[in-house]
């Protein structure tokens, strides 16, 4: 068992709207392919509070004329309206996405990061949920304070949690691939197939320069896309992906050998 402090957790918005009634209707596992699926995720910065999260359901209490004991059952559940507290940055991306979210009516993705890895070897739990910023009212207080901002985010979905785990090695389920014209001059794109357990990925292009299948790296062809060059020609190229997460152990996979590249 262990305990964990809230400093070092994180908080992300996302800018697309969401329909809380197909959400809703997701099972776990489909929940989880949504919310990973989710790219274009914007940090709040500046916590201060992140408030409460999480369901609570409804009383429903019932006496008999007879009775002597109220009986209670359980009713609709509520998330609840979580109340972020935040240092007013005005050029803070995540505030300002807040900021347009509030003058919606529309359901937008929330992602809580805590800080509770034990060891650099497990995950952080993540909490996934959606709802609408209610109000965004400005603290101003005395000389003495921080000018502060809270963000009221009425939830309207579950609060799907991902718990901290043992990391596993990253995992490539589809292999890379190259797009573009293998030709001098030409730039290739390297796409880096699909991976399990959120490794970051390197890239390195190789070229079979002896004609027999057996490739060697090209010097400095390190990013996603790399211009084929003349000393190349008449050789096929692949691209390397290596995935390392924290569990430590890099995992490499290869894309298909290229045409050979023409002139």
């Amino acid at each position: 068992m262990a305990i964990h402090k809230t400093g070092g957790s994180r908080f992300w918005v996302s800018p697309t709207a969401v329909d809380v009634d197909a959400v809703n209707a997701m099972d776990d596992a489909a929940l989880l392919a949504y919310y990973e699926g989710i790219s274009d995720w914007i940090e709040v910065e500046e916590l201060e509070n992140l408030g409460t999260v999480g369901d609570s359901a409804e009383g429903i209490p019932f006496t008999t004329i007879g009775g002597n004991r109220v009986r209670n059952l359980k009713g609709p559940r509520n998330a609840g309206t979580q109340e972020v507290v935040v240092g007013r940055d005005a050029l803070d991306d995540g505030q300002e996405q807040l900021i347009v979210c509030e003058k919606t009516d529309f359901n937008y993705p929330f992602k809580t990061e805590l800080n509770d890895a034990r060891t650099s070897n497990h995950s952080k739990s993540l909490m996934y949920y959606a709802g609408l910023v209610m109000s965004r009212p400005t603290n101003m207080g005395t000389n003495a304070q921080v000018t502060t901002r809270t963000f009221s985010i009425g939830i309207n979905t579950s609060v799907f949690e991902v718990a901290s785990a043992v990391l596993a090695a990253p995992v490539n389920t589809a292999l890379p691939a190259i797009s573009g014209t293998v030709a001098t001059g030409e730039v290739l794109t390297a796409y880096p197939g699909t991976w399990t357990n959120s490794p970051t990925l390197t890239y390195q292009w190789q070229a079979d320069n002896a004609g027999n299948d057996t490739f060697a790296d090209i010097s400095g062809a390190t990013s996603q896309t790399f211009t084929a060059v003349v000393g190349n020609e008449g050789d096929a190229l692949r691209v390397k992906v290596t995935g390392v997460n924290g569990e430590g152990t890099p995992v490499v996979a290869y894309s298909a050998p290229t045409q050979l590249q023409t002139a």
